[in-house]
């Protein structure tokens, strides 16, 4: 059995405000990363192999030679359980023009299974898995929280989270691409040996003209027309009053600075009259009827 894990380089934003009005990013507050629904696919296809005999998985990417960096990681992930590791020189990445290299690749090689995230966390796209399946005119079951592997019978059991708790069984005969989800597993952390195997592994580097696609003639089906970063909101900083003594800028400050909303009231006095206080106020704005509190 020959498993392919398509992985992703993603930009990740670990600081607030680093996307700036001019829509330019501050690279100090930004990271790149392994793409985490990736992530649980790699997880996944080192579990497939540790069950079933004859497993053969190999990693993929597409980009530049800063990918190395995340193919690399996902190695290091299962180490000497990784086969093999390939990049497609493409670095602009269109879904599109993207799944049909990605497509390409995988049909000159061979496979029975396919994993991918369900999304990439940098723009939220989905669109990967369903245009790889589609190339390769072979199903494709997405967002998977249980995958059972029968490889005899040459078909799988999948369980599909369908939202608020519910799943869906799905059985589905291989060769098959699966999207996974989070909730699938948990993945593991690469060990500092298999961090050393997967600096000294090979990375097979495929030239995008070798595929047999002319680059120059492919369609961009999602153009980017405008960015439109979020706009900054500021907030209001209470600073309580220096003539009030310190127990009394403290209460305002736990009252959320002393403000009060338009009809609003502070209680004083015991229990009990505060208690008579909200009855009589349900009662006049007419929330309770009178005597029902009785």
């Amino acid at each position: 059995m020959k498993i392919i894990v398509l992985i992703n380089r993603v930009l990740y934003v670990y600081k607030p405000g680093a996307v700036a009005l001019s829509g330019q990013i501050d690279q100090e507050k930004t990271v790149f990363m392994l793409n985490p629904d990736d992530e649980i696919a790699v997880e996944e296809a080192l579990r497939i192999k540790e069950k079933v005999e004859r497993c053969e998985i190999v990693l993929m990417a597409l980009g530049d030679e800063e990918t190395n960096r995340t193919l690399r990681y996902a190695f290091a992930m299962g180490g000497p359980k990784i086969d093999k590791m390939i990049r497609i020189g493409y670095d602009h990445f269109d879904p599109w023009t993207a799944s049909l290299l990605l497509a390409k690749a995988i049909e000159k090689i061979g496979f029975d299974i396919i994993l991918c995230g369900s999304k990439i966390i940098d723009n939220n796209s989905s669109e990967v898995g369903g245009f790889v399946s589609e190339f390769l005119d072979i199903p494709q079951i997405s967002g998977i929280v249980n995958l059972e592997i029968h490889n005899h019978e040459r078909k799988t059991v999948v369980e599909r989270y369908l939202g608020r708790g519910d799943r869906e069984e799905v059985e589905c005969p291989l060769p098959a691409l699966f999207s996974t989800a989070r909730g699938l597993n948990d993945p593991r952390y690469p060990t500092a040996p298999d961090r050393f195997l997967a600096e000294r592994a090979t990375i097979d580097i495929i030239d995008p003209q070798c595929l047999g696609i002319d680059l120059t003639e492919t369609e961009t089906l999602t153009p980017i027309k405008k960015l439109a970063p979020p706009r900054l909101k500021t907030k209001k900083v209470f600073i309580p009053d220096i003539n009030l003594s310190a127990s009394e800028r403290l209460d305002m400050m736990k009252s959320g600075g002393g403000t009060q909303k338009t009809g609003g009231a502070i209680l004083e006095g015991t229990e009990e009259e505060a208690s008579q206080y909200i009855l009589d106020f349900l009662t006049q704005n007419k929330i309770l009827k009178e005597g029902s509190a009785h």
